[in-house]
């Protein structure tokens, strides 16, 4: 781990993107293909970009079936576990819709799912399982009828038969072998196989991310989730061996920013020496640590200091897990949040996947001659100052109405 001062990590932030002019180029003659001929442009660059040539997108019944049967009953188990978990958590979001009474004025407050929506489930050396289950139960949770699934095939035209058979413990059969910005795409327009879905949500790479940005005014985009990243802040009181293991976990991920930011010089030292790949910064204070944690805002970090939850409330991360105990694998699999969160420093405006990316919430208004005597001449003035005639017509007709007429 290489030791960096403040400053330069400015400068490796700076460099943080989640696309690329290289891949817009691409992407965009891909999504533009897919728009104009369907299901034959998509089975072109399914063989381009992934090597297979698929007559049939959708995974069959009986694929679905052996999928599940090649699951152990003992791993079954365990992600219906999961499952439950991340269902308590999410069941906790469900918006509570209200209503405002005055005297000549109702307003409703509606939150209802949308109708459909699109799980990406992005391939990769083992089977993500997790991104599965954290993905698709919030839309579950939120009351989405219609649920899709896409994931890249294998060079034998298969999905991994965990993520297949996972999809189906939750129940979610509807599944495509399509990968990248042109399962995106397909999602997105709609072919003559798959469906048109109103939300598209799931992580995956650059190009999934470039397709998501471009085709972000036609679909419902959860949010642009790129390469992991996590900061921790730790003093005195961090056990070495656990935050090692912490950081070589986030290691694993492909392209991924570990940050080690110290109060404590030796152990930070000691830490950083065992770790290959990263940073670390020695502070002088809790405050300095906290300011260069929300300079990176992270998607995940760990606090491991004295008054963790305190420093919590001044954190801004995709997510914050504070003490020796809670890594950020628990946060991946179980805890029971989604660990689908906004990385490349965007955690400074945007949040995590939850119930609210498969809601729609709308205002009902229903109001009478007695709040228009009331309030309509405040209404009408805002629309004079704006120079809108018609909108001031529109509020004078009924604020000069009075019961038996004018």
């Amino acid at each position: 781990m290489l030791q960096i001062t403040k400053e330069q990590i400015k400068d490796i932030l700076k460099k943080r993107r989640h696309f690329s002019d290289e891949a817009e180029a691409t992407v965009s003659k891909i999504i533009s293909d897919i728009e104009e001929k369907g299901d034959k442009a998509l089975r072109y660059w399914t063989e381009k970009l992934d090597g297979v040539n698929l007559k049939n997108f959708r995974v069959s019944e009986d694929e679905i079936r052996n999928c599940l049967v090649k699951i152990p009953v003992r791993d079954r188990t365990v992600i219906k576990k999961a499952a439950e978990r991340i269902k308590k958590y999410h069941r906790k979001q469900i918006i509570k819709q209200f209503s405002i009474k005055e005297k000549g004025i109702r307003i409703d407050f509606k939150a209802k799912p949308v109708k459909s929506a699109g799980i990406y489930v992005p391939a990769g050396t083992a089977p993500l399982i997790s991104s599965v289950l954290m993905t698709a139960i919030p839309a579950r949770v939120a009351g989405v009828k219609h649920l899709i699934a896409c994931s890249p095939p294998s060079h034998n035209g298969t999905i991994h038969p965990y993520i297949t058979g996972t999809l189906n413990l939750i129940g979610i059969n509807e599944i495509y072998k399509v990968g990248g910005s042109q399962a995106i795409a397909a999602m997105a327009f709609g072919t003559e196989t798959i469906p048109r879905v109103e939300v598209i949500a799931g992580p995956g790479n650059i190009f999934v991310n470039t397709a998501k940005k471009i085709l972000a005014c036609r679909v419902g985009i959860d949010l642009m989730a790129g390469p992991s990243e996590l900061a921790a802040l730790i003093d005195e009181t961090a056990n070495p061996d656990w935050i090692e293991a912490d950081l070589k976990a986030q290691e694993e991920h492909k392209g991924g920013l570990v940050f080690l930011i110290s109060t404590d010089e030796v152990k930070g030292k000691t830490i950083a020496d065992r770790i290959k790949t990263g940073y670390l910064t020695i502070v002088n204070s809790i405050e300095e640590g906290i300011e260069l944690i929300n300079e990176i805002a992270p998607e995940h970090a760990q606090i491991v200091c004295r008054n963790a939850r305190k420093i919590a409330e001044k954190i801004i991360a995709g997510a914050v897990f504070i003490g020796n105990h809670p890594p950020c694998a628990i946060g991946d699999y179980i805890a029971g949040p989604s660990h689908t969160l906004p990385t490349g420093g965007s955690a400074l405006f945007d949040s995590g996947l939850s119930v609210f990316n498969f809601l729609r919430t709308y205002a009902v208004m229903e109001a009478n001659s007695y709040f228009f005597q009331k309030n309509g001449i405040i209404a009408a003035r805002l629309a004079e100052i704006e120079n809108l005639k018609y909108h001031l017509m529109s509020l004078k007709i009924r604020t000069e109405f009075k019961l038996g007429g004018k």
